[in-house]
């Protein structure tokens, strides 16, 4: 087998940190699986939870190929970066007609970008990286495309109910 040229120590970084960049990824996408409970487009969310779930796993199987091991700063911030997640701060009421469900689904779509962006990274580095795995990456790749489409069409469907007119209050109960 050939001798990767790829710094190990850079790699494993990268990875741990998107390792824990996905603790706090998937309690998102479940605070957005709850914003839309009830809703005709709850088990899309809920979808996409299991298919973010399932990329995690396979991240976590090409860190072990690669030999890499969560790094002792990552395990003590996955918590923290977990309760991020779960605090839901862009959208901490969960309503689905606000803007800030707009800004979740935004910030949503920003991770997933960047998701797809690390298994693009990775496939560039398979003539330097004899380890990693041509055909997940490219799967991985391919299923992440998918889920940013999958989203963008859940926000496209969606737009008109939080951008509708809607009566607002000052502060002192008044309309205006």
């Amino acid at each position: 087998m050939a001798q990767s040229t790829i710094d190990q120590d850079t790699l494993h970084r990268y990875l741990d940190r998107h390792l824990l960049g996905s603790e706090s990824g998937l309690d998102h996408f479940k605070a957005a699986h709850g914003t839309w409970a009830g809703t005709a487009f709850e088990e899309r969310f809920e979808s996409l939870h299991q298919q973010v779930k399932a990329d995690q796993e396979d991240l976590k199987k090409i860190m072990a190929a690669l030999g890499c091991s969560p790094r002792p700063i990552g395990k003590l911030l996955a918590p923290v970066a977990r309760l991020a997640g779960k605090a839901n701060p862009f959208n901490p009421l969960r309503q689905h007609t606000q803007a800030a469900a707009q800004v979740q689904l935004d910030v949503l779509t920003g991770l997933l970008n960047a998701k797809l962006r690390m298994w693009q990274t990775l496939l560039l580095m398979l003539p330097h990286e004899q380890r990693l795995d041509r055909a997940l990456l490219q799967d991985l790749s391919r299923r992440a495309d998918s889920q940013i489409k999958q989203l963008v069409a859940l926000s496209d469907e969606t737009w008109a109910d939080r951008f509708a007119p809607q009566e607002h209050h000052d502060g002192e109960g008044h309309s205006r």
